[in-house]
């Protein structure tokens, strides 16, 4: 893979992960009012929770915005601008590993 491709895999792959985050919000709160309290219901948010954080990772997650500059729908903006990091790191590390693995040495 050339680095060509570079642009369009962290576009695709911004997309997946900004539908991923706007998803996993509504799907937790959903987890959370249809289970049953108990421990599996405590463990399975936990992890939906944890996943969360990691989605939401660096930008949204350290609050590395000023929020009162994005009020109501303008909170896409950082969320968007999140996955687009995601999915140019995630970009670099598909062609780096695919280099590496077809010119070994």
């Amino acid at each position: 893979m050339r680095m060509k491709h570079l642009a369009p895999l962290s576009l695709i792959l911004g997309g997946c992960h900004v539908l991923a985050s706007m998803l996993i919000v509504p799907f937790t709160l959903w987890i959370g009012a249809v289970m049953a309290s108990g421990p599996l219901k405590a463990k399975f948010l936990g992890v939906l929770h944890f996943l969360t954080a990691i989605l939401y990772f660096p930008i949204i997650s350290l609050a590395l915005y000023p929020r009162q500059l994005f009020p109501g729908s303008w909170i896409y903006v950082p969320i968007m601008a999140n996955s687009l990091l995601w999915g140019l790191l995630l970009a670099c590390v598909v062609v780096g590993w695919r280099n590496i693995r077809h010119n070994p040495g």
